[in-house]
């Protein structure tokens, strides 16, 4: 009960923060050309985690300096070559509506991004409040309940079948 009422409060915040920005008219293709500096949330589920690897490996073949947020615990699960890059959020990182902390949220808009990528196929509170906190030009993620209210483009999403989804993903990123 307590969480279901934390979870409705942590919503009606993120839907105030939303209703402060709208985005403006952006030709995708060129922005991604010249972004070099990308952030991407990590899925939280496991197998949606795994399903990943390859949207990172895209972006090390095209040489962009990727920064990835996860939980603390999965960091190991990454990638050598991204193990640098990456942080880690734990229990201090998070209040008790389940929402970023002010710490993590200064320590990210103190770094320059230039595409925020949330790789989760459904609305996590933590990185989608993440993402409207940040002003970032480019924020790329799956449609959901809402999504247009977080991302200026989104991604076709496929409930049943996570691969399909991925590889949507990956394919629209190889057009640009």
């Amino acid at each position: 009960m307590i969480e279901a009422i934390k979870e409705q409060a942590a919503k009606f915040i993120l839907r105030q923060r939303t209703s402060q920005r709208e985005f403006n008219q952006r030709n995708f293709s060129s922005v991604f050309k010249k972004s070099f500096s990308f952030l991407v949330l990590m899925p939280v589920d496991d197998k949606d985690f795994r399903l990943a690897g390859p949207i990172l490996e895209y972006l090390k073949e095209q040489k962009k300096s990727v920064v990835v947020l996860t939980n603390d615990f999965k960091v190991s699960l990454l990638p050598t070559y991204l193990k640098a890059n990456a942080m880690g959020h734990g229990i201090k990182d998070v209040t008790k509506l389940k929402l970023p902390a002010r710490s993590i949220i200064t320590k990210l808009s103190n770094m320059r991004f230039d595409v925020i990528i949330d790789l989760n196929r459904q609305q996590e509170i933590f990185y989608t409040y993440l993402t409207k906190a940040l002003s970032v030009p480019l924020k790329i993620g799956f449609v959901y309940s809402e999504s247009d209210n977080y991302f200026n483009m989104q991604i076709a999403n496929s409930r049943n079948e996570p691969e399909i989804s991925y590889k949507n993903l990956l394919n629209c990123l190889r057009m640009f």
